[in-house]
């Protein structure tokens, strides 16, 4: 099986693809956590410390979770879907283009793993931990969940690389995505007008976070809004309608084990008490 990954390009890449890009920046998003702090006691308002530290907690399971299992998902399952690629796309200086065809592909395998992710239950019972913040500040970005092999979202990227594109490139362009919606966690940066057409905003994220009727189910994209724009999912803040963030229920614990694993013991309840498999992959809040 052919893998042109170096050893320490490898271990790079177990270390846990989604974090790599983020430690590069991590004094930049040390920074930014701490100005925002600032600005908001500034302003007399209440920082969520509590909210803050749960999301740093679940954010260490989810760091232990990637540590497990990126070995299969990019070691084996990724390279298997290298080994038996239909083109072989390098990337290099002389055909740097090539760099903006894989941003694209995997800025619009995310928009599809993350809208899968809010309409099939078994990926919403992953997905649904992030969406358990109250407040919309840079460390909700941290509240991720820990079962990131049953969720299945590598497997949206798997094309990128039977295409032709290597593990390392694909997956590295993952980390740089999620490094940059760090950002776009906060309550502090208003609209910005026309950009909202093309790149994905503060504002618009918060819209996609909240749990408003008017709000859910929209803007799924990673870096770009594009694909909202065209497959009919985007929504602009209205300034008549304040977000309301969390979940459409109230959480009923602060546990992070419990916030981990609640809706996949909801999930499963629901399956064995009804013995309809249709709770499992059908929306969430899907009744028959």
């Amino acid at each position: 099986m052919e893998f042109n990954l170096s050893f320490a390009q490898l271990g790079h890449l177990l270390s846990g693809y989604g974090n790599a890009a983020a430690v590069a920046v991590l004094p930049l998003i040390i920074l930014a956590i701490v100005l925002e702090i600032v600005v908001i006691q500034a302003r007399r308002e209440h920082y969520p410390w509590k909210g803050s530290i749960l999301s740093a907690t679940i954010a260490g399971g989810h760091l232990v979770a990637q540590a497990l299992t990126n070995g299969l998902i990019i070691g084996v399952i990724a390279a298997a879907a290298y080994h038996w690629r239909l083109f072989t796309i390098p990337i290099s200086k002389q055909n740097w283009p090539l760099l903006i065809v894989l941003f694209l592909l995997a800025d619009l395998a995310f928009y599809f793993e993350h809208r899968c992710s809010h309409r099939i239950r078994f990926m919403w019972a992953s997905h649904s931990v992030h969406h358990t913040v109250e407040r919309m500040v840079l460390t909700a970005a941290f509240r991720l969940a820990w079962t990131p092999l049953v969720s299945g979202v590598f497997l949206f990227y798997l094309p990128v690389v039977w295409l032709g594109f290597a593990p390392e490139w694909v997956f590295g362009m993952a980390s740089a995505s999620l490094t940059y919606q760090i950002f776009i966690h906060t309550e502090l940066v208003p609209r910005v007008g026309w950009l909202e057409s093309i790149v994905n905003t503060p504002s618009a994220h918060r819209v996609h976070h909240a749990s408003n009727v008017e709000y859910l189910d929209r803007n799924f994209g990673a870096v770009l809004l594009i694909w909202d724009h065209l497959f009919g999912t985007y929504q602009a803040e209205r300034p008549e309608i304040a977000s309301t963030f969390g979940l459409t229920h109230p959480r009923t614990s602060s546990n992070p084990i419990v916030i981990a694993y609640e809706e996949f013991w909801a999930m499963f309840a629901d399956a064995i008490r009804s013995k309809r498999l249709d709770y499992i992959v059908r929306a969430p809040g899907w009744k028959p």
